[in-house]
């Protein structure tokens, strides 16, 4: 076997595990072995975007004004969470979508089963990239977890290539403070089909929430468009 060949079958199904480098006896997570994703801590309820309050439901009314309530899965201080995002990422490990969207499963199970929520009148709504950089990539990881957690909520429709990037802004990762993340992500969005949106709650798809400004602008361009509901699901918020 030729080293390019076997580098190519290691990307698409690893031999070991990609946090404890153990061998992987079984592959149902694709990438990590069974234990290291039972070291992932899921979380079971919905925060405020602004002030992180605990909220037993999706209905934010200690902070209105940022329109939408955060439903993290996850932290990503922990290790393994931050391992398989950088992974898929910046490695183009695109089998780490598989325990990514594992933990927004059973994330969801728990915000469910611990509130009055139902998911009624839903669509998702992938945070996009600019073309730009989307090609530069070759994906965009929020809308691979589009596809995964559509499936798992019956079928929720993704509103693709509906919200979509018209600025190719600088990475937020980048930017030293929440005010300079602010300026940067500020009318990046637009709504090309206001169709799909109108009358709406939307589940608003990210991987990581940091300072809350991409979600935030995000959730202004949706409101604009005539969106209900919206909640903003990441993986893990820092």
């Amino acid at each position: 076997m030729t080293h390019f060949l076997k580098l190519t079958l290691d990307t698409i199904f690893p031999s070991q595990c990609l946090i404890c480098k153990k061998k992987l006896e079984d592959q149902t997570l694709k990438v990590i072995c069974r234990n290291c994703f039972e070291k992932i801590e899921i979380n079971s309820g919905f925060t405020c975007p602004r002030c992180k309050k605990r909220l037993y439901e999706p209905k934010n009314d200690c902070h209105p004004e940022t329109k939408f309530v955060l439903g993290a899965a996850s932290f990503f201080e922990n290790k393994i969470v931050r391992e398989l995002i950088h992974a898929l990422k910046y490695k183009n490990l695109k089998s780490a979508i598989e325990p990514l969207s594992r933990v927004l499963e059973l994330y969801l199970n728990k915000a469910i089963k611990n509130s009055d929520f139902k998911i009624e009148n839903f669509i998702i709504v992938p945070v996009p990239l600019h073309k730009k950089k989307e090609r530069m990539r070759g994906f965009n990881q929020a809308q691979l977890l589009a596809q995964k957690l559509s499936f798992f909520l019956n079928k929720t429709p993704i509103a693709e290539n509906s919200l979509i990037k018209i600025k190719n802004t600088k990475s937020q990762t980048e930017l030293k403070n929440s005010t300079e993340r602010k300026e940067n992500i500020k009318n990046s969005f637009g709504v090309k089909d206001p169709n799909q949106i109108q009358n709406k709650n939307i589940f608003l798809l990210d991987d990581v929430f940091t300072s809350g400004a991409t979600m935030q602008e995000a959730t202004t361009t949706l409101k604009a468009a005539g969106a209900k509901k919206i909640i903003g699901l990441v993986i893990a918020r820092t």
